[in-house]
């Protein structure tokens, strides 16, 4: 990474030697990209990146959906609601409108897509679907996080943090059954909070920009 990350901000970063050694800090040993690395060499609109997430978060959301189902003994049909979390791509209709092209979900399931809780996307999405599962007792819920953080990168955007980011995320998805049922079986979901600290919109997400 730091050999081609030198390559891709030698125009736009000087000195990048001495921001090289991130990549070796993080201690990440293996991370996953839906594109490979020389795809970051040329400039990509945001439709054109877009057009990819809209591919590959399918894609990705259906092969986890289909482990969780085997995992959980169901099939599609079984559930009743889906709920897709997600921040790094738009999708109108939404993700799991999306799968439900490619997989047999029943036509009157429930559907809710949540985006912008960047990293604390999987523990709220899981929140959320313990919640639901909670309000209709007899029901399952799937849940599903997809992120492709590599599509989001921009090479012109000098920030350290940007240089960091490229180090510490990269793309995959994660799905769950949730149910209160009484054959359900599985780790428990107790109790969850959250708090929201004010002035604190700065400390991440991602803008959306030209280039």
């Amino acid at each position: 990474m730091a050999a081609n990350g030198a390559e891709m901000f030698a125009t736009t970063h000087g000195g990048f030697e001495r921001l090289a050694p991130i990549y070796r800090n993080a201690l990440i040993e293996t991370r996953h990209s839906c594109v490979p690395i020389d795809w970051y060499l040329k400039p990509h609109s945001f439709s054109e990146r877009n057009d990819l997430f809209l591919k590959h978060a399918v894609a990705l959301m259906a092969e986890s959906a289909q482990k969780a189902l085997d995992e959980a003994g169901l099939t599609a049909g079984q559930i009743d609601t889906i709920i897709t979390v997600c921040s790094t791509g738009i999708a109108t209709p939404s993700l799991e409108a999306r799968l439900m092209q490619v997989m047999p979900f029943r036509p009157d399931v429930r559907r809710l897509p949540i985006f912008g809780l960047g990293c604390a996307g999987g523990v709220i999405g899981l929140a959320r679907a313990a919640g639901m599962a909670r309000a209709a007792p007899d029901s399952r819920v799937l849940l599903l996080v997809v992120e492709l953080c590599a599509l989001t990168f921009r090479f012109q955007d000098r920030s350290k943090s940007n240089l960091v980011a490229t180090a510490l995320f990269g793309d995959g998805a994660a799905a769950a059954v949730v149910s209160c049922r009484e054959d359900a079986i599985g780790p428990v979901v107790g109790a969850s909070h959250e708090h929201t600290w004010p002035d604190s919109l700065d400390v991440m997400g991602w803008d959306v920009a030209d280039d």
